[in-house]
């Protein structure tokens, strides 16, 4: 059995434990810390986020865009924000730029160039990286942790966790994570899928790969919670894209809970605003002209200068006008074309798929770590970080953001200092 000491020990090779590690190494110095991880090789998910351009950050982080705990939300952001991130990945020699809706990306739209710069500021500190890495048990003996796997046990005196969610298991995700929870006992909040596609009652399978932009609002028994915008995306099972994603908490906590934000309700819809740049008299007014010319052409045609024709034909499906021609639909017919399309309404059916969402929502909160520090209520020198916590954010950079923020917090408080060490 091979045994390595080391003044701290990170479970976990995601954006998470790159930053702990760092922090730690710079605090520490040389030869001080290894990172455990799991698989073969570490930043797997990393390298898939923003689809392999990695969305590291947002010019507008604030707490108002995070969801869980508000008082770890309120510590790790509070204290972290655009400007500190971007310090934090200048000292690693990466150049970051933004896009028009403040989404920050390195400049060389690759999300190799930010996990590059993480392992290579790794090396340079002298952070040793143990790869196939199972952990077996973790104790304490003599006041350290000892980390144990089939063939290794590392003694370190300060234990940052940063193992990562269950979500997108594709990249090497599960929930081994949560199993070094139970074994400390330490409890979280039951998880569930965020940011995902939504499955629906509704099965427009001829809609499916059609895009469109428009807005999409969360209804809960009737009213309005929610609204976001964007290209809202048809699958054979639902409705995807990224405004669909901002919705998609909310219907995986009310399948799972019976409420929204600890609200209780009875039943979610959502409607699709389809043309959300024209008023409705200007949709009518649009489609009149278009029933001039488009004459003997079936009413399932009649939107189709506006959107996708296999769009405009169930827009009229659900009108029951598909056997009509458009010169013969009524002025009642237009205005409810223009309804439907203005408020095409999908019925969620049931809860999203961690196979198919970004990141968890739930997990430990400030009930089990102090939030000023991230370290375990229960356990000295132990702590969590990462999408371990009860935190998570909407899209747009701003998970990877937290990661990053709290990986470099819970390194700050380990190693003595009350900041992040960016």
């Amino acid at each position: 059995m091979e045994r390595i000491n080391v003044k701290a020990a990170v479970i976990g090779g995601g954006p998470s434990g790159y930053a702990a590690a760092i922090g730690l190494a710079r605090k520490f110095g040389g030869n001080s810390t290894v990172m455990l991880e799991r698989q073969a090789k570490t930043g797997r998910k990393l390298l898939a986020t923003g689809n392999g351009r990695c969305n590291i950050s947002n010019e507008n982080v604030s707490p108002e865009h995070y969801h869980g705990d508000e008082n770890i939300i309120g510590s790790v952001i509070g204290g972290f924000n655009a400007d500190a991130l971007k310090g934090f990945f200048t000292s690693l020699g990466v150049l970051l730029r933004s896009d028009s809706e403040g989404r920050i990306y390195p400049y060389s739209n690759q999300a190799v160039t930010i996990l590059d710069s993480l392992r290579n500021e790794c090396a340079r500190l002298g952070v040793s990286e143990r790869c196939s890495f199972l952990t077996r048990s973790i104790r304490r003996e003599n006041g350290r942790f000892v980390i144990t796997s089939d063939d290794t046990e590392v003694f370190c005196e300060k234990l940052i966790i940063a193992a990562g969610s269950k979500a997108f298991p594709q990249s090497g995700a599960d929930d081994s994570g949560y199993g070094l929870l139970k074994m400390l006992g330490i409890g979280y909040k039951e998880i569930f899928p965020a940011l995902c596609p939504i499955s629906t009652a509704e099965k427009y399978r001829s809609l499916k790969g059609v895009r469109a932009r428009g807005k999409v609002t969360l209804l809960a028994d009737g009213k309005a919670l929610k609204e976001t915008q964007g290209e809202i995306q048809f699958t054979d099972s639902g409705i995807s894209g990224i405004c669909v994603f901002e919705l998609s908490r909310s219907v995986s906590e009310f399948f799972l809970k019976g409420s929204i934000d600890g609200v209780t309700c009875k039943k979610l819809q959502i409607a699709a605003d389809l043309v959300s740049s024209l008023s409705f008299p200007e949709l009518c007014s649009y489609l009149l002209t278009c029933k001039e010319l488009f004459g003997a052409a079936p009413a399932g045609e009649l939107l189709s200068g506006a959107l996708n024709i296999q769009l405009s034909r169930v827009i009229a499906k659900t009108c029951a006008l598909s056997e009509k021609t458009c010169s013969s639909l009524t002025a009642r017919d237009i205005k409810q074309l223009a309804s439907a399309a203005k408020r095409l309404t999908f019925t969620p059916s049931g809860m999203g798929s961690f196979s198919s969402a970004q990141v968890c929502a739930g997990g430990v909160g400030s009930d089990e770590v102090f939030p000023d520090s991230l370290m375990s209520k229960n356990h000295k020198g132990l702590y969590i970080c990462g999408e371990l916590l009860d935190v998570d954010g909407d899209c747009g950079g701003f998970n990877l953001h937290f990661a990053i923020a709290s990986g470099l917090k819970a390194a700050a408080s380990a190693s003595g200092g009350g900041k992040s060490l960016h």
